[in-house]
């Protein structure tokens, strides 16, 4: 199993109640996927706790079976349209990958 980790930060510093409203929608939208590409095993989005500046916002924590499914996911253009989208809403980002 593949786990596929990404670490969000949105971008600038919106007013909390700006922020939150683009938490929520960066997480719906991120929500859609599983339904839009095949070979998800698990996806989990969490909001951070934000501790200190260097925090993450959001977290989605997946899973695949195989790299394969991992890169056919990254390479989906519903992904891809997310990516696009999402591009300055969190233009911060850290990803993690390996296997378990």
């Amino acid at each position: 199993m593949i786990k596929h980790i990404v670490f969000f930060k949105l971008a600038s510093d919106p007013q909390q109640y700006e922020a939150q409203m683009l938490l929520e929608e960066v997480k719906y939208q991120l929500s859609l996927l599983p339904a839009l590409i095949p070979g998800i095993e698990s996806f989990d989005v969490q909001t951070g706790t934000p501790l200190d500046a260097r925090s993450a916002d959001l977290v989605l924590l997946s899973e695949f079976r195989t790299w394969k499914d991992l890169q056919a996911y990254q390479l989906h253009p519903a992904h891809l349209s997310f990516v696009e989208w999402n591009r300055l809403r969190c233009p911060k980002l850290a990803v993690a990958d390996f296997e378990f």
